[in-house]
């Protein structure tokens, strides 16, 4: 078994939070990084599950990476 330190302000999402609140309808978020735009968008259910936001997101692939959308 392999136990690896991990410090926790490098996993913190505060800065993702905070964009993704203050996105308004039709506004978007390009990242042409696979394992960010995935981050984002799992950050984005969990907030709308949880926190009960009227926040609606789309995942959508573009040629050269990925955008999330807020749609409502």
């Amino acid at each position: 078994m392999i136990i690896e330190r991990v410090e926790l302000q490098s996993i913190r999402t505060d800065e993702y939070i905070s964009i993704l609140k203050s996105l308004d309808v039709g506004e978007c978020i390009f990242s042409d990084n696979f394992k960010k735009a995935q981050s984002l968008r799992s950050l984005a259910y969990y907030l709308k599950k949880t926190r009960n936001l009227e926040r609606n997101f789309m995942f959508r692939k573009m040629d050269q990476g990925w955008r999330i959308i807020r749609v409502s």
